[in-house]
This record gives structure tokens, sequence and C-alpha cells, in this order.
């Protein structure tokens, strides 16, 4: 491997291979390879999710792995995401409340909320930092980049309106599939007095789990937002209805439409 100044520590070492997303969280049921599809460009078949060789030293990979090892342990414990559902369709844990067929929500406790939020700041720190080509979307200036590093790098989750996370769960079963965080912006309705909100947003998708982490400061720390209360809302939404299935039947028709250009045959479908 490669010597350089790990981005992470800023120490120097011999690269390693580092996941932007955890492997576990983003690896393909074992009989078929990922299609990794979309932003105009040829899909591509993979039996993993994304790396970058240069990215951290072991030093600095010992320190994602932590935060992985942990976080993936306590998601698969509280049944946050679907390869810890074993046979269950359909979300049915004693916590889960649903308005209708389709949204719902979910009041957790018991977790590490701040080791929880430090975890998905290292996901958005990793997503910034790369020069992969599928989180181009993801940018932060460099006063931001380089305090939310010093955050991950010491463990320190505070302050919890630097970069608010909330979540949504998928409530339903669906397609395993990978899918690059995106920059996205999102309508909070007005509520009463309060006026609705437009709100930037970095979107992280896996295993049928939603994050996003806020671009500014929240306006009021509620229970949605992790580690600002000792419970914590997970707003669900069935798949087949989500934000999520409608990216995913996008980066579908894409691919598609791609593989009939390079075929020279227009694709008609709608």
């Amino acid at each position: 491997m490669k010597e350089g100044i790990c981005k992470l520590t800023g120490n120097k070492g011999k690269f390693v291979k580092s996941h932007i997303i955890p492997a576990a969280l983003t690896t393909p049921d074992g009989t078929s390879p990922l299609t990794q599809g979309g932003r105009g460009r040829r899909p591509i078949r993979r039996w993993s999710s994304w790396y970058d060789p240069c990215l951290v030293t072991q030093a600095g990979e010992d320190i994602l792995a932590r935060y992985d090892d942990w976080a993936i342990a306590e998601l698969r414990r509280n049944k946050l995401i679907w390869s810890s559902w074993g046979p269950m369709l359909r979300l049915a844990t004693s916590d889960f409340k649903a308005f209708d067929a389709a949204r719902g929500y979910r009041s957790i406790s018991g977790i590490d909320f701040n080791h929880l939020r430090m975890f998905f700041l290292s996901l958005l720190w990793r997503a910034a930092e790369t020069d992969r080509f599928e989180f181009s979307a993801i940018k932060l200036d460099d006063c931001d980049l380089d305090r939310l590093r010093t955050m991950v790098l010491t463990g320190n989750a505070e302050p919890i309106e630097f970069y608010p996370i909330t979540r949504t769960q998928l409530s339903t079963r669906g397609f395993e599939h990978n899918f690059s965080a995106t920059a996205e912006v999102k309508t909070n309705p007005a509520i009463q007095e309060v006026p609705a909100r437009t709100i930037p947003h970095f979107r992280f998708y896996f295993d049928g789990l939603v994050a996003h982490i806020h671009c500014e400061a929240a306006g009021q720390l509620d229970d949605t937002i992790i580690g600002a209360r000792q419970k914590l809302l997970v707003t669900t939404v069935a798949f087949e209805g989500s934000r999520q299935f409608g990216n995913l039947m996008t980066a579908m028709m894409e691919a598609e439409n791609f593989r009939s250009k390079q075929n020279g045959k227009p694709n008609n479908q709608v």
C-alpha cells in the first residue's frame, strides 16, 4: 500500500483500505453482486461497497472501526436495520407505533446516543473527505471539515447543534441495494405559529435506515435529534411508498437508459 499522511490523525504511515460506509451494512447477500448505477455513468457490478485506499492509515482505521463495530451491534440489537430482522418482513417491535399502513414511529432508549451520533458524524467526515465520485455531493467548507475531523478523532459529540442528525427507518423489507450519500433539501410544514422551514441536509442510506444530517443548526432540539434527549424518536415509513424506493427506481431507470444507449437501442419504457 502507498504511504502518506492520514487524513484523520495527521500522522504519516501506510494507507489501508477504508470503507466509506461499513462493509457489514453494504454487503450483498452472497448469491449475486450489487449493481452500482445512476449519476449518468455505466452500471458497475460490485461484490463490495465503496472504499478509499488513500484516506487513513491503520491508526485512523482503528478509530473508524471502533465507531463502526459499536454502531452495527447497537443497530442490530434495536432492529433498526433489515439484516437484524431475521424472517420478519414488517417491523413488529414493542416500541413501534403505526399511524396508518405506511407511517409510524419508534421511541427508543437505552442507547449511548452521543456514541451513535459520533458514528454518523464519522460517516459524514469520510464522505466529505474522500475523492470518490459517488460522494462528490457531500461538500463541507474547510473550517467545518477540520472541526468534524477533530470531533471524530477525539470522540467529542458536542455541540449537538453542529450538524444535527435525525433518522427514518423503513418499516417493511424491500430490495437489498446500496445508495451513496446525497445532498438534498426537505421542507418542514408550518405548525400553528411556527412557519414552514426548508432544511438542507445530507442523506445517508444503508440496510433500510436513512439518516438526515442537517447542514444548519437545529432551530429546536427535540426528541428526533440524536443526542438531544434520553429517548430518540425515529420516524418510520413503508419501503414501497418511501423516498428511498423512488430513488432506487430512478437509479434503475438511469441504468437501463445507459445500457440502451450503449447498445444503440432506445428505451421506450416509462
